[in-house]
C-alpha cells in the first residue's frame, strides 16, 4: 500500500532544479519515516526531487511523531502494510524471475544473522516488486542499520547499484554488519571528515563525504538578534549529546555571577528525567527549561530567539557519538555563533570567527566559552552570525551537497532490474 502525503502540512516545494543532472528513479530506504529528528534525510529528498530525480520513499514504519515538513506527492509505501497473501505471491514471482540470486540470497542471509536480526525475503518481496515496477535505477539508505542490509539484499536480487550513508550511532554505539555493508555497497557515504576517516580506516575502501546540509531559505533570520543571554540547545536527550555538562555550565555562570537568562534544551528522550533531576538539585528551575521536541518550524522559532547555540557533544561510555550535528548549521544559518565541543566533526564548523570550541565534558570550560560569547556587544555576536551564514551556506548547503551525492550515484552508470 503506498502513501503519497505522509505528514497533514509542508512548505512550498524548492524552485526547480539547479544543477544540470541526469533524471533517475532513486528508492530510499528507511527504517521509520518521516522521522522528526531525521530532519537531513526530509531536506535531501526534498533537494533530490529539485533536481529532477524521480524518488520513491520505502520504509519498515511510520514515524510515530511525524516530521510536519516532509515533501508530499513522493510516493511512499510501509513494508508492515503488505499483507501476507501480497508477500507469498510476491516472493513467488521473485523466485521465478531470479531463482539462482533468490538462493544467493538465502545463504548470505544467514551469514548476516550472526549478527542483526534479518527479514526473510518473503517480506522484501512487495519492496522488490515495487522497485521493479517503477523501473528503478538506484537504492540510497541512510544509516548502515536494518534498512541498509535489505538494500543490499535487494540490491544483488534486482541488479541495482546501492549508497549507504552511515551516520553515528550504528557505527560507534551498536554496529552490525557494519564492515561487511560498508564493502559491499557500491558507494560508501560519511557526513563529515571525522567519520569517513574511521570508516576508512575499518573497510579499507574510500568513502566519500556528502555533508547533511542546510536550506539557507527555511533557515533565514526574520528579526533582530535578541541581544540577551538565552541559550538554546537542540538534540535527543541521550549521553552523546553532553546536555548534564550544559546544565553545570550553566550552575557555573550562576555562581560566578554572569548568570544565562535563560537556557533552552529542545529534544525528549531517556535521559529526560535525569536531567529534571539535576536542573532541581542545582536549583535551575526556571533557568533551565526542558521543552521538549519541536516541529522544524519549532526549532526555527527557537533559533531566532536564541543569542547563542550549545552544543556539547562527548563520546559516550558505550562509544556512541555524533557526527556533524545538523542544529549546528542550521544554528549557524540564522546568523546565531556556537559554543561547541573540541569533538567528533564539529571542528570542521566551527571555529573563533563565528563561535568557540571547547573540550568534551568539562563544564567549567564550557561555562566559559558560553560567557566569553555573551559578554561581547550584541553587534559584535551579530557579526560573528553573519559570518557564520556565509560559511555555512558555502560549505554545507544541501542543493550543493544533494547535487555532489546525485554526481557520485550517476559515476556509479545505470542498471535496471
Amino acid at each position: 500500500m503506498e502513501h503519497r502525503d505522509p505528514p497533514k502540512h509542508r512548505p512550498p516545494r524548492p524552485d526547480p532544479p539547479r544543477h544540470a543532472t541526469t533524471a533517475r528513479t532513486v528508492a530510499v530506504l528507511l527504517d521509520t519515516y518521516p522521522a522528526l529528528s531525521e530532519t537531513f534525510v526530509v531536506a535531501e529528498l526534498a533537494a533530490l526531487d529539485a533536481l529532477g530525480h524521480r524518488i520513491r520513499i520505502e520504509a519498515r514504519e511510520l514515524a510515530t511523531t511525524p516530521n510536519a515538513e516532509a515533501v508530499n506527492g513522493i510516493p511512499t509505501a510501509y513494508a508492515f502494510e503488505d499483507t501476507t497473501v501480497a508477500r507469498l505471491r510476491s516472493v513467488g514471482r521473485l523466485a521465478v524471475r531470479h531463482p539462482l540470486r533468490c538462493a544467493r540470497d538465502l545463504v548470505e542471509r544467514r551469514r548476516w544473522r550472526r549478527e542483526e536480526p534479518i527479514l526473510p525475503l518473503r517480506t522484501l518481496a512487495p519492496v522488490a516488486a515495487r522497485l521493479r515496477a517503477h523501473r528503478t535505477d538506484h537504492l540510497h539508505v541512510h544509516f548502515a542499520t536494518g534498512p541498509a542490509a535489505d538494500a543490499l539484499r535487494l540490491s544483488r536480487v534486482l541488479g541495482l547499484s546501492c549508497s549507504i550513508i552511515a551516520h553515528g550511532w550504528e557505527i560507534f554505539g551498536a554496529p552490525a554488519n557494519l564492515r561487511a555493508k560498508l564493502a559491499a555497497a557500491d558507494l560508501a557515504l560519511a557526513p563529515c571528515q571525522y567519520t569517513a576517516r574511521h570508516l576508512r580506516g575499518l573497510t579499507g575502501r574510500e568513502v566519500e563525504v556528502v555533508v547533511m546540509g542546510v536550506d539557507g531559505e527555511r533557515f533565514r533570520r526574520g528579526r533582530p538578534h535578541p541581544g540577551g543571554r538565552h541559550v538554546v540547545a537542540v538534540g535527543r536527550l541521550v549521553a552523546k549529546k553532553g546536555f548534564e555538562h550544559l546544565v553545570d555550565a550553566v550552575a557555573v555562570l550562576e555562581r560566578a555571577g554572569t548568570p544565562v537568562d535563560r537556557c533552552t534544551i529542545v529534544g525528549e528522550g531517556p535521559l529526560r528525567a535525569r536531567l529534571e533531576e539535576q536542573v532541581r538539585r542545582l536549583g535551575l528551575d526556571g533557568r533551565v527549561v526542558l521543552a521538549g521536541a519541536c516541529q522544524p518550524d519549532g526549532v526555527r522559532a527557537v533559533l531566532e530567539d536564541a543569542d547563542l547555540l550549545a552544543m556539547p557533544c562527548v563520546v559516550a561510555a558505550d562509544g556512541d557519538r555524533d557526527a556533524m550535528p545538523v542544529v549546528v548549521k542550521e544554528a549557524l544559518a540564522m546568523e546565531v555563533p556556537v559554543v561547541a565541543s573540541d569533538e567528533v566533526g564539529l571542528p570542521e564548523l566551527v571555529d573563533h570567527r563565528w563561535g568557540r570550541l571547547v573540550p568534551p565534558g568539562d563544564p567549567g570550560a564550557l561555562a566559559a566559552g558560553i560567557g566569553d560569547l555573551l559578554d561581547l556587544p550584541a553587534s559584535a555576536r551579530a557579526a560573528m552570525g553573519r559570518a557564520g551564514r556565509k560559511h555555512v551556506l558555502r560549505a554545507c548547503d544541501v542543493h550543493a551537497q544533494t547535487a555532489r551525492l546525485s554526481r557520485l550515484i550517476e559515476g556509479l552508470g545505470a542498471s535496471a532490474p
